[in-house]
C-alpha cells in the first residue's frame, strides 16, 4: 500500500499518470509489475498483413496445441472485417464430433495486422484467445466421437450437399449428422434427403439469404440432435434467430415461435442455458438467462437491465434466479459525476494495476454506503470475467476503495489526494 501511496503521489505531482513516466520516476521495473500486474500479452506488428490462409495455419497450429485433432478451421469469408476495433478474419471451428454442434462457438478470430488471436463470441465480444478461460481450461475428451452411424449418415449428406453446389442449384447447403441437409433462397428453407426435398420452410419477410454465417446447426434444446438456426439481423447489433428444433422420434423440424424475439442468443450447453444479450442505446442493455422447462418451453429465468430515459437518468433493474426483484435509479448527475471519476486520473491509474486489455469493460452499479461512505460503486471486468470493484467517494475527493476479490469488501483504500 505505501508503494501505492509513494508513485501516485509522484504521478500527481508531475502531471501525468502514464507508466512510461513512472518508469521514469525511478520505479523499478519490478516494483512496477508489483504495483500494476504484468503487461497484457502482445504480439510485435507483422512486416505485412496476414493473407486468409496464414490466419487458417495460425489458428490450426493454436488448436492443435490444445485439441490435437479435434478441429477442422475454414475462412468464414475472405476478407477480414471489422470487429471491437480489429481486423479480423472469422474462422469457422468445424467439431465433428461434438454433440453440441457441427460448427463449434466461439469461433477463432486472427487480426490481420498483428496476427494475435482472439475468441469470437456470437454476441460480438472479443476475448484474446492465450486469456480465454475457455481455451485455458479446454478438454479435448469433452468433445465426443460421432458414432460410426453419424458419420456415415455425415459423409452421405456432405456428398449431395457438394453435388448440389457444384450443379448451381444451391450456393451454400448445410449437411447434417442425421444425413440431411438444409439450403434455402430469399423466401425459403428446404430440407433434404437422399436428393429429394422432405421439408419447406418459408420465412418469407427476412431480407436473408442462408448461408455458412447465416444458417447454423446447433443443439439449441440440450436433447442430443442438431437444431436449425437462420440469422435474419446479419449486420444489425443485436443478433435474431429463427428457430427449427428437431424431433428425433418423427425425424423433422418444427418452427420454434417467439424464439426470433431473444436477441443475440448464445448456446451454453455445460450449463443447458440460453444467454441474451441485446444492446440499447450508448449506456442500455439487457442480459438475461433462459432455460428450458419440463413441457419445451423456454423460460426466462433471470434478467439484468440498464436502461436510460430522456433526461439522462439511469435504471438498472434485476430479476434474480429466485424470482427476487430490485431496482436503482442514477440521477443524470449522479451518473456525470462517476463517469468523470471513471474516466479521471483516479480510476484509470488504480485499476492499470490489475492489468489492462481492449476487453475491460464498466458496469456502473449506483451508490452504496462503504465504510460509511457514500460511494459510487463500478465493477470493473476483464474478458467478461470480474476483475476489481471500484468503490469511489461520491464527495469527490478522490478516495477509492478497491475490493479486489469482488466480495463486498474492500481490501485497500487508495486516496489521490495525499
Amino acid at each position: 500500500m505505501k508503494r501505492i501511496k509513494r508513485l501516485m503521489v509522484f504521478c500527481l505531482a508531475a502531471g501525468f499518470l502514464a507508466f512510461a513516466g513512472c518508469a521514469q520516476a525511478g520505479e523499478t521495473a519490478a516494483e512496477i509489475e508489483e504495483i500494476r500486474g504484468p503487461e497484457p500479452s502482445a504480439s510485435e506488428p507483422l512486416e505485412e498483413t496476414l493473407t486468409g490462409d496464414e490466419a487458417v495455419k495460425r489458428a490450426e497450429t493454436f488448436l492443435e496445441g490444445i485439441a490435437p485433432g479435434v478441429f477442422g478451421v475454414s475462412l468464414r469469408a475472405p476478407e477480414p472485417v471489422e470487429a471491437d476495433g480489429h481486423t479480423l478474419y472469422l474462422l469457422n471451428l468445424q467439431a465433428g464430433g461434438s454433440l453440441d454442434s457441427v460448427s463449434y462457438e466461439p469461433t477463432l478470430a486472427v487480426d490481420a495486422g498483428s496476427g494475435i488471436l482472439y475468441s469470437y463470441y456470437q454476441d460480438g465480444t472479443v476475448i484474446p484467445a492465450a486469456e480465454d478461460e475457455l481455451w485455458l481450461t479446454f478438454d479435448a475428451a469433452a468433445v465426443e466421437e460421432m458414432t460410426p452411424e453419424e458419420q456415415a449418415s455425415l459423409a452421405e449428406a456432405e456428398s449431395y450437399a457438394s453435388e448440389m453446389v457444384d450443379d448451381g442449384e444451391a450456393a451454400f447447403v448445410l449437411p447434417l449428422k442425421t444425413g440431411q441437409y438444409v439450403y434455402g433462397d430469399e423466401t425459403a428453407l428446404y430440407v433434404g434427403y437422399a436428393g429429394e426435398t422432405v421439408q419447406t420452410f418459408a420465412h418469407e419477410g427476412t431480407p436473408v439469404t442462408p448461408d455458412e454465417t447465416t444458417l447454423l446447426a446447433r443443439d439449441v434444446n440440450f436433447d442430443g440432435n442438431e437444431d436449425l438456426l437462420l440469422n435474419t439481423s446479419a449486420g444489425a447489433p443485436n443478433a435474431y434467430y429463427l428457430l427449427w428444433l428437431f424431433d428425433p422420434a418423427e425425424g423433422t423440424f418444427y418452427p420454434y415461435e417467439g424464439f426470433e424475439a431473444l436477441a443475440s442468443p448464445t448456446v451454453n450447453a455445460s450449463a443447458k442455458e440460453i444467454t441474451t444479450y441485446e444492446r440499447g442505446s450508448a449506456a442500455d442493455f439487457t442480459q438475461a438467462v433462459w432455460r428450458w422447462d419440463d413441457y419445451g418451453a423456454l423460460q426466462q429465468v433471470s434478467r439484468y437491465a440498464v436502461v436510460s430515459d430522456e433526461s439522462g437518468n439511469v435504471t438498472v433493474s434485476e430479476t434474480a434466479a429466485d424470482g427476487t426483484e430490485s431496482s436503482f435509479t442514477v440521477t443524470a448527475d449522479q451518473y456525470a459525476a462517476a463517469s468523470e471519476l471513471m474516466a479521471g486520473a483516479a480510476v484509470d491509474f488504480c485499476i492499470s494495476r490489475y492489468g489492462g486489455s481492449d476487453s475491460r469493460t464498466f458496469t456502473f452499479e449506483g451508490m452504496q454506503t462503504v465504510n460509511d461512505v457514500s460511494c459510487y460503486s463500478i465493477l470493473v471486468s476483464e474478458g467478461g470475467e470480474p476483475a476489481v470493484r471500484l468503490y469511489i467517494d461520491a464527495s469527490a475527493t478522490y478516495m477509492v476503495m478497491l475490493d479486489e476479490d469482488c466480495d463486498g469488501t474492500p481490501e485497500e483504500t487508495a486516496n489521490m489526494q495525499e
